[in-house]
């Protein structure tokens, strides 16, 4: 045998006091598939993510080609490992080109002017059709699977892991798939291979090794072993009854939903009851209406037709999500991760959220009663964490669907929805989900089940309701349920659909008014609408403020304000904000009063290189703190402003230092009326929004701020991105205090204290996202530009002071829920046209 090309010896990893690995050693080499079996929490995944970079073992070792890896994604990647996760990487702020080209080495990285047609051709050898200029946000389940994908193939890998990769793909691009790893195979990649699905298993693998309870139980070829022994070793247990006994009654179940010439986008003329104690299945080829049917029910999509719940006071009507959970209807998501689940809080806090009313008296929520009764939830579904306090995404893909689970059973529902309640579920744990589904049922609840496994249809369901192209075919009852029958239905239908857009293709986005409504530069045009319409209406007001006296003091107001908001914007790209800039832009002018004081260029450069210093030093303290010490931005920034007040009040206890007269002659120069300053500050703002589009530390920027943990699983340097942020942004305020003391003339200790909220609001105006990974420079440059557009109209248009305050702060609101309004009523029809 080839010598290995991945290799893992004696690793072991805790969590706390899990220990989730102990002592497991693992190779893959050269054109071998080798498959990682076990069930969820046996650690196949963490001992992929150690071999991957992104987890640090406690001990071992792991080495690729031969060579030892220094514990991080892009050193991995570097040694030529790829990961295709489980939980795709995608990254929802950058586009599908500018997710691929972000996993490459720079080296290897496309000029990302050219990234879309790059990223189109390597799509293309997945038969994936997705529009590479689409954001993440907008992709389905499936297709971010496929980019992810096609990521991993883009880096051409001496070790390919892929985990879990077929979850969620159809028959169609399983075969390509497999298609696309005989290939790399050939070329001689080592490729590690997760699933929980065994027959996958058993056609592509090599070898298989199985995992459980963090230790390795055996090699083995897989051509010499069967189905049941894998399952064996898997869950150390005989499986009696996978599937558990299905009820004998039928007809007298009384009906819990009825749906009566259900219609949307998707779905045509649907009629069907859901019946107490039994298990309807819903079935289909992937695309063909029957997931809008779901959701449907469960209010999440709007629909024409009745969806009514039964009642002791009579059918109450499903319009939407509220009337739905209030009829006892609950819905449990095909993508928990990002619907099933809050990231960042703990289990018991997921599977209490519903139902804290239960847990409350005169609004006072009872500890005691919310713990006993989520400990016996998750007790109930057989939930495997350290404790109730633990965070719900350090568990198994497995045991966070049973905390979804605990969730909606706390809720008491009347009728389950359950989407793919499967997916990405090892054997044992999709066991106890099938015991879970039969005993609610056997209860007298409904449970309706869409699956794209037509075994576990027919191994769980007592009906089965067949759709093909928005249309309900067939329903099978009984012994009419066969894995051959579902498939047989489902794909010799020759139902066509009821509108013209029969098997349309995704539209295309480029291009088109949704497609600019939602793009990062679409506040731009409206910023430059809103300049033009408020000058002229102000000038024809008062015609002196076209003044070349005022334009010129206007400009040069703003040209400080908006290097501050490029600075906050740097930083809030990232997730973080900066409340200390105001009091760095007041330091900064009180040095300066003590340098600034005498003439001669040798005083302006020292005062200027003193400044430039003393910002480089607090943005360190501010990254520091943010990224090392994880103090939240706001404390550590509030923090920093009351320290940098306090240093300039000490040197100025009041304004002194009056600044040469050279140089505020110099910083005030004009060519064609214009400030020199402003100019400056616009050709800054082109250049970083170049440097935020183009390059990779602007890639790095919108993908930290998106998602933290998606841009460290790729190898984007997160920590030294945040601290380049917090950084940049100290300069850039320094920058505009030296502005600053241009227009004030002494060393004044209480300046700067408005530009933090303005440049906060000139960013939000600009349309960038407060939770960060969107924003423009540009967009940016303009809010400062309005917000103090909007000051200086306030006097030739003759309002009271109040307006000063009034007038920005409304026009923040009116921009942020229009820029939002513009956003998710784009995202709505662009989930309706997929």
């Amino acid at each position: 045998m080839s010598a290995p090309v991945l290799k893992l010896e004696d690793v072991r990893r805790s969590f706390g006091g899990v220990r989730a690995l102990r002592g497991v050693s693992f190779e893959v080499v050269e054109g071998e598939v080798h498959a990682l079996l076990g069930e969820n929490g046996a650690g196949k995944s963490t001992l992929m993510a150690i071999a991957a970079g992104a987890l640090a073992p406690d001990s071992g070792h792991v080495l690729i080609g031969g060579v030892g890896l220094d514990p991080s994604p892009s050193a991995a990647r570097d040694l030529g490992v790829a990961v295709v996760y489980q939980h795709p990487a995608v990254v929802d702020h950058l586009t599908v080109a500018e997710n691929m080209a972000l996993v490459l080495p720079r080296r290897r990285r496309p000029r990302l002017g050219a990234a879309v047609a790059w990223a189109a051709e390597h799509l293309a050898l997945i038969e994936a059709d997705i529009d590479p200029a689409l954001r993440g946000e907008d992709l389905t389940v499936a297709e971010r699977q496929m980019v992810e994908i096609a990521k991993a193939m883009a880096l051409n890998p001496k070790v390919l892991i892929l985990d879990e990769p077929t979850a969620a793909l159809n028959a169609a691009e399983v075969e390509r798939l497999f298609a696309q790893v005989g290939e790399f195979q050939r070329r001689g990649t080592a490729i590690v291979y997760i699933s929980h699905r065994i027959p996958e298993v058993m056609r592509i693998a090599d070898r298989i090794t199985v995992l459980r309870n963090g230790e390795s139980r055996g090699t083995f070829p897989a051509a010499g072993v069967s189905e049941d022994e894998i399952l064996h070793r898997i869950v150390g247990r005989e499986l009696s009854a996978v599937f558990p006994a299905k009820a004998t009654s039928g007809d007298e179940r009384p009906g819990l939903l009825d749906v009566e010439g259900l219609s949307n986008a998707s779905c045509h003329d649907v009629s069907f009851t859901v019946r107490a104690r039994e298990i309807l299945g819903l079935a289909g080829a992937e695309g063909n209406g029957q997931r809008q049917v779901m959701r449907a029910l469960g209010g999440l999509e709007s629909h024409d037709g009745r969806v009514a719940v039964a009642g002791p006071s009579g059918p109450t009507v499903v319009a939407d999500v509220a009337t739905a959970r209030a009829a006892g209807v609950l819905y449990i998501p095909a993508d928990r991760a990002r619907e099933g689940l809050f990231a960042g809080l703990s289990v018991r806090e997921n599977a209490a959220a519903s139902s804290l009313g239960r847990f409350a008296r005169a609004g006072v929520l009872s500890r005691p009663a919310e713990h006993a009764e989520v400990r016996d939830g998750l007790a109930a579904v057989a939930v495997k964490a350290a404790s109730p306090e633990t965070g719900v995404t350090t568990l198994s893909g497995g045991n966070q669907q049973k905390v979804v689970f605990a969730r909606t059973l706390l809720s008491a529902p009347t009728v389950l929805l359950c989407d793919e309640p499967t997916q990405g579920v090892d054997p044992g744990a999709r066991a106890e989900i099938y015991r879970l589904l039969r005993e609610l049922a056997d209860s007298g609840k409904g449970v309706v089940v869409l699956s794209s496994d037509a075994v576990e249809l027919e191994g769980l369901c007592d009906r089965v309701a067949v759709f093909s192209r928005g249309h309900l075919i067939a329903t099978l009852d009984g012994d009419a349920i066969t894995e051959e029958a579902i498939t047989r239905t489902s794909v010799a239908s020759s139902q066509a659909r009821a509108s013209t857009a029969d098997a349309a293709p995704r539209p295309r986005t480029r291009g088109s008014l949704r497609h600019l409504a939602r793009s990062d530069h679409a506040p731009t045009a409206v910023l430059l609408a809103v300049v033009a319409l408020l000058g002229a209406y102000t000038a024809s007001s008062d015609a002196s403020y076209l003044s070349a006296v005022n334009l010129q003091s206007m400009l040069f107001l703003a040209a400080a304000l908006v290097f501050v908001s490029l600075g906050q914007l740097t930083v809030l790209l990232t997730g973080g904000i900066d409340l200390s800039v105001g009091a760095m832009m007041a330091l900064t002018v009180v040095l300066l009063s003590f340098l600034l004081s005498k003439s001669g260029a040798g005083a302006i450069a020292a005062g200027v290189a003193v400044a430039l210093g003393a910002g480089l030093v607090v943005g360190a303290v501010n990254a520091a703190l943010v990224r090392l010490a994880r103090i939240s931005p706001i404390i550590t920034t509030v923090a920093t402003l009351t320290i940098l007040a306090g240093i300039a009040l000490l040197l100025r206890p009041s304004p002194d230092g009056v600044f040469d007269s050279a140089f505020m002659t110099g910083i005030q120069q004009t060519v064609l009326g214009v400030p020199i300053a402003f100019l400056v500050a616009i050709a800054v703002a082109v250049a970083c929004e170049l440097v935020l589009r183009r390059t990779g530390f602007g890639l790095a920027l919108r993908a930290v701020g998106s998602d933290e943990a998606s841009a460290h699983r790729i190898g984007v340097p997160v920590g030294r991105t945040v601290m380049a942020a917090y950084v940049l942004c100290a300069l850039f305020a320094t920058l505009a205090g030296i502005l600053l003391a241009g227009q004030v003339g002494l060393g004044d200790p209480g300046v700067g204290g408005a530009y933090t909220l303005s440049s906060v609001a000139a960013v939000v105006l600009g349309g960038a996202s407060i939770y960060g990974g969107r924003g423009s420079y540009v967009g940016a440059m303009l809010g400062a530009l309005l917000t103090t557009q909007v000051l200086n109209a306030i006097t030739f248009l003759h309002l009271g002071q109040e307006w000063q305050y009034w007038l920005p702060g409304g026009l923040v609101l009116i921009a942020a829920c229009a820029f939002a309004r513009l956003r998710t009523t784009a995202l709505v029809g662009a989930e309706a046209a997929a």
